[in-house]
């Protein structure tokens, strides 16, 4: 079954975002911010194991391991701030019950470390959750 819970580019969660992490040839990391929720009214998304106890976890995953920029490049937080202590390909609990609407957002920033990429788009890398459940 499928769930109405996605990333997004902007915060009314009208534009999905894409896969991938953008390399920049500048010797900083690059920060962006993606948004998770669902659009669609009355909606609740809770684990699939555990529903209401266990956390909800978002993390940076590799469709194509060995193939370009390595999860370990990612690093996430619930502030801007928290980047800075982020450790690079770990998850981030959003929660136990989350409800839908674009009010109920989830505000995700993301951080790409350069590493000895090239500069480009790494498509193979994205956001996922655990296994979860949607009512």
């Amino acid at each position: 079954m499928s769930v109405s819970w996605n990333f997004y580019n902007d915060p009314a969660l009208t534009s999905l975002q894409s896969a991938g992490a953008t390399v920049t040839e500048d010797l900083g990391p690059t920060d962006r911010i993606v948004y998770f929720g669902s659009p669609m009214p009355g909606k609740t998304l809770r684990t699939a194991i555990g529903p209401g106890s266990n956390q909800i976890t978002i993390a940076p995953a590799d469709g194509g391991p060995g193939s370009g920029a390595d999860v370990s490049q990612v690093k996430l937080a619930l502030t801007a701030g928290g980047l800075d202590t982020a450790v690079g390909g770990a998850a981030i609990s959003v929660g136990t019950e989350l409800s839908s609407g674009a009010a109920n957002k989830i505000t995700v920033f993301v951080r790409t470390e350069q590493g000895s990429q090239p500069v480009g788009l790494a498509d193979d890398l994205f956001l996922t959750t655990n296994a979860v459940v949607e009512s």
